[in-house]
């Protein structure tokens, strides 16, 4: 069986590093980008050796995106499992003191990032190779926001939009677009939060914990594996019941 390719955006942060991790354990090639940090990127993945490939990407320019799927494609051929898992740092900012630019930097990231991304594998998409996209969102896609994240959520909510409108568009060529709708999680991108906060969002969950990255890998695992062939437009929370679809 030809092994398969995994192509991981956002690889090396807290989530990101732990989905990469899972994939080469199942035997699955990874090929993980990074923006400007070179030496971050590799020192995060150090650890897999020959087993994760690095390659330069700008997700919010077109022209980079081409260009890193150009040589992505050409060393190995196909991407079957997408996997897209990024964020910028989360400042907790109240809505009236956000400026629209703190807006735009995310919906570039979150749905343009996404749509170049879909650009630079039309080629792919249109031949019919059946291609697993894995859209990583939050919790707060299915309940009540917390305050204070207004930019990060109302472009999480435009990347929910786009990725359904995947899943329906993009079936008949062989494709399944699912989400995963993580609560809070313990990773660096909790910096800029209180610590008060991140122990009461944890004390309020019924499992009493936030969740772990390796919570969410769990979940990537199976939504790019064979056994996960007939879900699409899914959205899959993984919050430990802290809110409820």
């Amino acid at each position: 069986m030809t092994q398969k390719v995994a192509l991981i955006l956002g690889g090396s942060g807290g989530i990101g590093l732990e989905i990469v991790r899972a994939l080469v354990n199942k035997g699955i090639k990874v090929c993980s980008v990074y923006h400007k940090n070179k030496e971050r990127a590799e020192r995060f993945i150090k650890e897999f050796k020959k087993d994760v490939f690095l390659y330069p990407m700008d997700l919010c320019d077109n022209g980079s995106v081409n260009s890193a799927f150009e040589t992505i494609l050409k060393e190995h051929n196909k991407m079957d499992i997408v996997v897209f898992s990024v964020s910028s740092p989360l400042k907790n900012k109240q809505l009236l003191n956000t400026e629209w630019n703190d807006f735009q930097a995310h919906i570039n990231l979150q749905v343009k990032g996404l749509f170049n991304v879909i650009q630079g594998l039309k080629a792919q998409i249109k031949q019919g190779h059946k291609t697993k996209f894995i859209i990583l969102l939050t919790e707060a896609c299915i309940g009540k926001p917390p305050t204070g994240l207004s930019d990060y959520i109302t472009a999480k909510y435009g990347l929910m939009g786009f990725t359904k409108s995947m899943a329906v568009e993009l079936a008949k060529y062989n494709c399944t677009v699912n989400m995963i709708s993580p609560g809070m999680v313990g990773t660096s991108l909790l910096s800029n939060f209180p610590q008060k906060l991140v122990e009461i969002t944890a004390e309020s969950n019924p499992l009493k914990r936030i969740a772990s990255p390796k919570d969410v890998s769990n979940v990537v695992l199976f939504l790019s594996s064979d056994d996960s062939d007939y879900l699409n437009g899914v959205n899959i929370p993984v919050n430990g019941g802290g809110v409820l679809l």
